[in-house]
Order: structure tokens, then C-alpha cells, then sequence
């Protein structure tokens, strides 16, 4: 199978609806507000990294300024401490840049390092001593060592994920676990999701084992449920969500089930999954349909029930997430260069009408910080 990732993503320069709102500093700690980060695609008109913040009372998003000095970039990161920012450029020859947050949270380039064609997500270790990057162009996770001043050192490690067959190697995600031993790589081209030990002394990988997932189904993103028990998995490419079961370091698929409560007449890629604070509700974006699968939990976490696919507010929903109190749902349109926000209902999980909406040109993900 040989994907194209931007033929999958079919990045235009849309036009976008609206206009930005005016900026406001950071407010003090007592007022209600949470900060968050943009991740844009500047080829196709995205700003670069934005920086604003979320009214959690209105759950109104402003954003108050914007880097520009990285190219694409497509996915953002935090550390532990909250002093630094990490972003990929999902460019041919790809970098990891480190970037430094001053008292208001305003990013700076601190360093960059080159990292692998093609990366399309970057996570940090929750020991905030390791930088783990997925290369869609080059199918392969590379780990960077984050510096004491938070800059990103030289590769430690690199794993190439197989190739042969005739399908390539399309590394999506990697996620670390709740105890920081292992990363669960999520490969889309090889419907597989590998599972590696991280040795935290020297930042190598260790290979533990392979879960293959349906021919077809693309596997490209994963959340853990709260309980550290399940895995939720969607899959790009054949539309659905699978409950896999996970056991120090093995992971098991179980139910599948699609994202659509009807077929849909065009084709449909999921993007995003999400999970609520109270691991109640499973949330994952529908581009194509453009729509949001809610998902309710049932079962201590087993099994998913589909209640709803309420829109998304715009074209291609790349991204999605929840604000840390479970009380507002944003969509990040990348075609229509749009975020909408919703409240969430807390019995049903449903969004309920759409609160408001800003023009980010080209955004690909939003990052509570």
C-alpha cells in the first residue's frame, strides 16, 4: 500500500471565513482562563505556532500572538515542567525545534535538530528528558534527548518500521503509557501498531511487540482510557474505532466499530480521537463527513457505544480536543481555516449549539497548556 500522506490531507489554500480576534495578556491565576497552543500549516496560509487563551466561563478562544519562524508546524508538545514547547516541521527533511516560554507563555526558538523525513507527531516523556518523533515520510520513530536548558539534542535512537510486501511504512503516533516504560508506535501504512520499551538512562528502544490491525484500516491515532486498562484506537482509513486491551507492555484488539451512524455518501478519514477527563465519552473527528463520533464508555472501559455525529462546524476536521475540565469541545477545520467551540452536555456527552468560532487559517491541532 503506498499512501500519500498529503493526498490524504488535501491541504488547499482555503478561504477562510471571519477574522481573528484582538489578542489580551495571560490573565492572573485566580481568573478563569486556560492557555492553549496552535499548530498551522504555513504553506497553505497558517501563521505558524499561535499562542492565546480560553475563557472557560464562555469557552472563548482568543489568540494573543504568533511564531513564525517555524515552517509547518503541524503538531506541538509540552513539557512536564511548562517551560518549554516542542514542535515538529512536518517538512521533507523534518526538524524538531524546542521552543521557550516566557512568564506569559510566548514561544521563542530555543533550538531545532533534524529528525526524519516527514514527521508527523512529536510527544513528550513524561520524565521530560526524552522527545519522541513519528516520521510518516521515512516510517520510523526517532528519539531526541531533551538538553537540561530544554533544547533537543542529537537522535539516540531511530527504529525503521518494516517494509516489503508491497506497503510502506507510515509511523502516525507515538504514545507514551501512563508509566512512562513503554511507546506504542501507531503505523497507518502497515496497519500496525508496534510497542517498544524505552530505556530512560540512554534513551534507546527495545522492541517488545506487533498488534495487527484489520487490512485496510489505517490505524493512525490512540488515547488511553484513565483506568490504563484499554486503548482506543481510530482508524483513518476504513472509518472505525477499535477497543484494544493493554497489559505491561501487550496490546490486544477487540470491538470495532465504525465512526458513522449512517454510510456515508463521501469518503471519510478519521483524524483525532479524544477521550473526556472522566473517561466516560470517546470523541473522534470525522473528516469527510465532517462531523464528531461521540462514544459512549461502557463496561469499565471494554466496549463503545456510538450515540452521535453532530457536526463539526466546518470542512476537515484534522484535529479535536477537550479543554482539562471536560466543559468545552473545540474542532480544528483545516480546509475551512476554522475552530469551533462547543459546551459539552456531562450526562449525554453530546456538543451541545455551536459558542463561538475564530479564523485560524490552515490549523492542524490545538494543545492545552
Amino acid at each position: 500500500m503506498n499512501l500519500s500522506r498529503r493526498g490524504v490531507l488535501g491541504l488547499t489554500g482555503a478561504a477562510v471565513a471571519g477574522a481573528i480576534l484582538p489578542g489580551a495578556s495571560r490573565a492572573g491565576a485566580a481568573e478563569p482562563f486556560q492557555r492553549v497552543y496552535l499548530g498551522t500549516y504555513t504553506a497553505s496560509g497558517g501563521r505558524g505556532v499561535g499562542k492565546g487563551q480560553v475563557d472557560l466561563a464562555t469557552g472563548r478562544l482568543v489568540v494573543d500572538s504568533w511564531l513564525t519562524g517555524v515552517p509547518e508546524p503541524s503538531w506541538l508538545d509540552l513539557a512536564p515542567d511548562g517551560r518549554t514547547l516542542y514542535a515538529i516541521a512536518e517538512t521533507a527533511d523534518g526538524q524538531a525545534h524546542a521552543l521557550r516560554l516566557n512568564a506569559g507563555g510566548d514561544p521563542s526558538l530555543l533550538n531545532r535538530q533534524p529528525t526524519g523525513s516527514g514527521p508527523a507527531h512529536v510527544s513528550v516523556h513524561p520524565g521530560g528528558r526524552h522527545l519522541i518523533a513519528s516520521l510518516y515520510g521515512a516510517g520510523s520513530v526517532v528519539v531526541h534527548p531533551i538538553l537540561a536548558d530544554g533544547k533537543v539534542g542529537p537522535r539516540s535512537d531511530v527504529k525503521q518500521h518494516p517494509t516489503g510486501g508491497g506497503r510502506q511504512p507510515h509511523a502516525h503516533q507515538s504514545v507514551v503509557d501512563p508509566s512512562g516504560r513503554w511507546i506504542l508506535s501507531v503505523d497507518l501504512g502497515l496497519d500496525l501498531v508496534v510497542v517498544y520499551e524505552l530505556n530512560v538512562t540512554t534513551g534507546r528502544l527495545t522492541e517488545v511487540g506487533q498488534t495487527r490491525f484489520k487490512a485496510g484500516a489505517g490505524p493512525r491515532h490512540l488515547v488511553f482510557h484513565p483506568n490504563q486498562q484499554f486503548v482506543y484506537v481510530a482508524n483513518e482509513l476504513d472509518s472505525t474505532v477499535t477497543v484494544c486491551t493493554w497489559e505491561a507492555g501487550r496490546l490486544t484488539t477487540g470491538q470495532t466499530l465504525s465512526t458513522l451512524l449512517i454510510p456515508s455518501v463521501v469518503r471519510n478519514y478519521p483524524g483525532e480521537i479524544a477521550l473526556s477527563p472522566d473517561g466516560r465519552f470517546v470523541y473522534v473527528s470525522n473528516r469527510g463527513h465532517n462531523s464528531v463520533a461521540v462514544f459512549a464508555v461502557e463496561s469499565g472501559g471494554a466496549s463503545l457505544r456510538l450515540v452521535g455525529n453532530p457536526t463539526c462546524g466546518g470542512d476537515w476536521p484534522r484535529h479535536l480536543a477537550i479543554e482539562p475540565g471536560g466543559r468545552w469541545l473545540y474542532t480544528a477545520n483545516q480546509r475551512s481555516g476554522t475552530v469551533v467551540w462547543y459546551p459539552l452536555n456531562a450526562g449525554s456527552g453530546l456538543p451541545g449549539a455551536e459558542a463561538g468560532r475564530l479564523a485560524v487559517p490552515a490549523v492542524a491541532q490545538l494543545r492545552f497548556g
